[in-house]
């Protein structure tokens, strides 16, 4: 069977690419590097990319919003059930993952120790890679009432997710040489190879 290509809002996808592009520059070192030699310090750089990110978020979100939609499906009966609790799983892993970070450090309000990204392998990180990008992905699938524009962007903020992650980690390789023995033990965003482990194990 034939995908139907009809399904595709390019709005939503040249938006979410434009989205994806400058929202990249801005986190790339490159972009960061630029406005340190301007004297911004990296905290105060963590500070103003978390506030336009935001605003950069809000405003692709509302655009998008204010698109003509139409509806996909509408799940009834206990599998809607089934599906929003498979939501509220994803919402608490990515709320979960939160707490492994230094919220003030997250955001650019407190110094990093050493003036650079943090790395860290506890809580949830310890069997994933990415676990908020996973607990975000589990909310947008497991939608009972999907749209066509809500189920594009839930595939574009997953393409991102993924060509983001990859982009993230050859930064945090950089930065943290023994990260890539992070990456051959813990997986991205399934945690298979902790399962295949602790398989192995018993």
């Amino acid at each position: 069977m034939l995908y139907d290509f009809s399904m595709i809002e390019w709005p939503i996808w040249i938006s979410g690419a434009l989205f994806a592009v400058i929202h990249s520059l801005f986190a790339s070192t490159w972009c960061k590097q630029r406005f340190y030699q301007l004297g911004m310090r990296p905290q105060r750089y963590r500070l103003l990319y978390s506030i336009f990110a935001t605003i950069l978020t809000g405003l692709w979100i509302l655009y998008i919003y204010q698109l003509a939609d139409a509806p996909l499906y509408e799940i009834d009966g206990w599998s809607r059930w089934l599906m929003i609790s498979v939501q509220l799983i994803g919402a608490s892993i990515a709320l979960i993952s939160l707490r492994s970070f230094d919220t003030k450090l997250f955001l650019g309000i407190a110094d990093a120790p050493d003036d650079r990204e943090p790395f860290h392998e506890h809580g949830l990180y310890r069997y994933v890679r990415h676990p908020m990008y996973t607990g975000v992905m589990l909310v947008l699938f497991a939608n009972p009432s999907q749209s066509i524009n809500s189920f594009n962007l839930a595939l574009i903020i997953s393409c991102y997710f993924i060509a983001g992650s990859w982009l993230e980690e050859r930064r945090m390789q950089h930065l943290h040489p023994h990260y890539a023995d992070y990456c051959s033990r813990v997986s991205a965003f399934i945690p298979w190879r902790t399962l295949l482990s602790r398989l192995r194990r018993s």
